[in-house]
């Protein structure tokens, strides 16, 4: 037990602080890890003045196994965008998929949402790796749909496949919801799912025009608890927030 608490303390560690505010972005993350370790990760940084990365991802299974491949998951992607930044974020997450390819005997994988934000222009370049479609609100429209995605593979599962890249433009107000599957497979205690659509309503009455994102997820972090009532978390639960302010 001991031995896994440092793990546990380690792993949160390596997260980034999940606050993070700039010139024209406003970004909070959370993870709840189901077990004294998880699988899931988030990760944000700045390649520039000019351009925020955001990545959250959910690995195969769960436990330690899960974990150690988060750790390997977190460091491969990262490196390989700061070493490739110049190319298409769809070559970038062809190369992350080569590499956790590689000596990957456990056969274990990673769904994966990565994206990077132009912050004097608004341009989100995104790539959506197997992960759950994320949830972006429209200033102007006053509600939160589905972020369109292309389908591609997951991280680490065959080699040599190719990654479609999409874009999208944010405007002034507008805010991007990410998360992990363990938010829409939360369980209330007859073992029913809270599921997408209740996610989608929840967010579309929140006052999402006016809040931060760090209100935004303690207040679905605050609706799973309500929901699943007295049944264990059976999932590592990740949000990421960001809104553009420019």
């Amino acid at each position: 037990q001991t031995e896994m608490k440092a793990a546990r303390s380690i792993q949160q560690s390596m997260l980034p602080v999940g606050l993070l505010t700039g010139q024209g972005f406003e970004l909070r993350a959370s993870m709840k890890a189901a077990r004294e370790v998880g699988g899931d990760f988030y990760d944000f940084f700045l390649l520039d003045e000019d351009h925020l990365m955001v990545t959250i991802a959910d690995v195969s299974g769960k436990g330690v196994p899960a974990s150690l491949f988060m750790v390997r998951s977190m460091m491969v992607l990262r490196n390989l965008v700061q070493s490739f930044r110049e190319e298409p974020l769809a070559s970038i997450a062809a190369k992350v998929n080569d590499e956790l390819c590689r000596n990957n005997d456990a056969m274990m994988f990673v769904t994966s949402f990565m994206a990077i934000l132009e912050l004097s222009t608004g341009r989100l370049s995104y790539v959506n790796a197997g992960h759950n479609p994320s949830m972006l609100y429209r200033a102007g429209e006053g509600k939160f749909s589905p972020l369109p995605v292309l389908r591609n593979s997951v991280l680490g599962g065959v080699e040599s496949l190719n990654y479609k890249g999409q874009e999208v433009t944010l405007g002034q107000g507008d805010l991007l919801f990410l998360y992990t599957d363990g938010v829409t497979e939360a369980q209330n205690e007859r073992g029913d799912f809270y599921g997408e659509t209740a996610l989608l309503d929840f967010l579309n009455h929140h006052q999402a025009e006016t809040a931060s994102p760090q209100d935004l997820l303690a207040a679905v972090s605050a609706d799973l608890s309500r929901y699943a009532g007295q049944a264990e978390q059976s999932d590592d639960i990740t949000m990421v927030a960001l809104r553009y302010t420019r």
